[in-house]
């Protein structure tokens, strides 16, 4: 089950890890010909219609043909084509998979795949030394294609503002300023188009909208080098701003706290609200030691205090071990939790071969099948996984607790850390709190690592989706809260300069929405 539904943290830190392979700039890229740039990208384009669910999931649910954007970038392959590029057509046409499990991998998961996956006999067909190209394709998008520039944008109740007061060419702009257009485009309409620049573009479903609080970092979007924006400010005053590429802007507070995925380095924390009688763990990953240790902390304080309520916080929690959750839970937990698990995987050639199925192998085995009784896509013709899990098992020690559990999260949760969330929907005992991911959720698969075979550009293609409890094909995004609450632009300007710890006992109790929702649920006084 680990190996099979988890996966590694590390592939969920795309954004945060530092170039170990300093290369020249695009003078060192390889030469293609224009027949092997044809070969690359058709490869490229069958891989990802055979692998990836989402695609197609996209174009029914969203309207999002990943097939239409394939072929018009390759009509832009022509016998002037450079190798750069060719690079930003393979780049532009992974993005149109629109999934945050299908891009190029970055020098991380380069290094993890030549440390654990080729050793391990995980990835099949990749030699270590096939990861050369890519480390210098990597470099020269960093160097060469992403602009520097950070304004610190944040989306929030269907608009975007700036979190910090910021100058630029010697003049200042204040905080929570809403930006109104980029480029002479309104914002939403704008980013809207990126299709083929920006992955993921997360989906807010309320305001049927797409959005990416990044969106100009590809260099591409600059007009004659300029970024064109306008803001508007508290007072309803605008302010144009055009940004020369590569510029960057200086920020006038400091800025303490970055609303995101939490890193590596974020540590446990746990406190007990002796007087409200909750007792509230910071889960920063699901790392299983970290559920044990919860579990340990909690039995202690129950062993000495009356605990009501319980709170694990799991705002920028990226994913790991589904265990992790089940340990800190088991001993409060009423029933087993279970969920009657429904998965679909592509039936084509390239998925019988890479599993060695075929359809006498499907029909033998008890929990694959070619039919289930949900809603499923369209297309193309898949296999289905069930099976009915158990994800948090009452453990045989249970603690003196008849409360509630409530789950914090934001929308910078993933993969096991969304499936703790889903599991609150199914429950009583459990009830989430907070944002919801606006990604696509559910259990995940380790993606395919696969390579183009004359550029040796390395890429990755989730190859599975989530049809669990599904009534309706949209639910496949996975995406619930059952008691929303939203950062105001206020209360996220507080937490990102506060020199306090916001997820400090004092911060909670004062100044945390979320938390104030769960103590308004429990009905304390304050």
């Amino acid at each position: 089950m680990k190996q099979f539904f988890s996966i590694s943290l590390v592939c969920l830190l795309i954004a945060c890890s530092s170039p170990k392979h300093t290369l020249s700039n695009s003078e060192s890229l390889p030469k293609l010909s224009y027949q092997q740039m044809l070969e690359d990208h058709d490869t490229l384009v069958s891989k990802i219609k055979q692998t990836s669910p989402i695609i197609y999931f996209n174009k029914e649910v969203r309207g999002i043909d990943f097939n239409q954007h394939a072929t018009t970038l390759r009509k832009q392959i022509n016998t002037k084509t450079t190798t750069q590029q060719f690079l930003q057509i393979v780049d532009k046409t992974l993005n149109a998979a629109q999934d945050g499990h299908t891009n190029r991998l970055n020098d991380a998961l380069l290094d993890h795949m030549k440390k654990y996956g080729i050793p391990l006999g995980a990835i099949k067909g990749i030699d270590s030394t096939d990861a050369k190209n890519s480390y210098t394709y990597n470099n020269y998008f960093k160097n060469e294609v992403y602009t520097k520039l950070d304004l610190n944008l944040i989306y929030t109740n269907g608009a975007y503002y700036n979190l910090l007061p910021f100058s630029y060419k010697e003049k200042n702009y204040p905080t929570a300023m809403k930006l109104i257009s980029c480029n002479g485009i309104e914002i939403h309409q704008f980013v809207n188009s990126l299709t083929e620049l920006a992955s993921p573009l997360r989906w807010d479903r309320t305001n049927n909208r797409t959005y990416k609080e990044d969106f100009y970092r590809n260099s591409e979007i600059y007009k004659n080098n300029v970024l064109k924006l306008v803001f508007q400010d508290k007072g309803f005053k605008n302010h144009k701003i055009s940004i020369i590429k590569n510029d960057k802007v200086t920020f006038l507070q400091e800025r303490n706290w970055k609303y995101g995925y939490n890193q590596a380095k974020d540590s446990l924390a746990t406190h007990f609200f002796e007087k409200q009688g909750v007792f509230y763990a910071k889960l920063p990953r699901m790392d299983v030691p970290l559920g044990d240790s919860i579990n340990q902390r909690l039995g202690t304080i129950i062993n000495k205090h009356n605990v009501n309520a319980v709170v694990i916080d799991i705002r920028g929690n990226g994913g790991g071990n589904d265990e992790t959750y089940n340990n800190a839970l088991k001993s409060i937990i009423k029933d087993t939790l279970r969920l009657n698990v429904v998965l679909g995987i592509n039936w084509s050639p390239y998925t019988r071969n890479y599993y060695e199925y075929n359809r006498d192998s499907i029909q033998k085995e008890p929990i694959f099948s070619f039919k289930v009784d949900v809603p499923t896509l369209k297309e193309p013709e898949m296999f289905y996984i069930t099976f009915a899990s158990a994800l948090i098992v009452p453990d045989s020690i249970k603690y003196p607790f008849e409360g509630k559990i409530y789950i914090l999260q934001d929308r910078y949760i993933y993969s096991a850390s969304s499936n703790l969330s889903a599991l609150a929907k199914n429950t009583e005992q459990l009830i989430s709190i907070g944002e919801t991911p606006d990604l696509l959720g559910g259990m995940q698969r380790d993606p395919f690592i696969m390579m183009l075979p004359h550029s040796k550009v390395i890429f990755r293609v989730e190859p599975q989706i989530d049809f669990t409890d599904n009534k309706k094909v949209e639910d496949c995004f996975k995406n619930n809260v059952e008691f929303p609450v939203q950062y105001s632009i206020d209360n996220l300007y507080l937490r990102t300069t506060t020199k306090e710890n916001v997820f400090g006992k004092e911060f909670l109790f004062n100044n945390d929405p979320m938390f104030k929702k769960v103590i308004e649920l429990e009905g304390i006084n304050n």
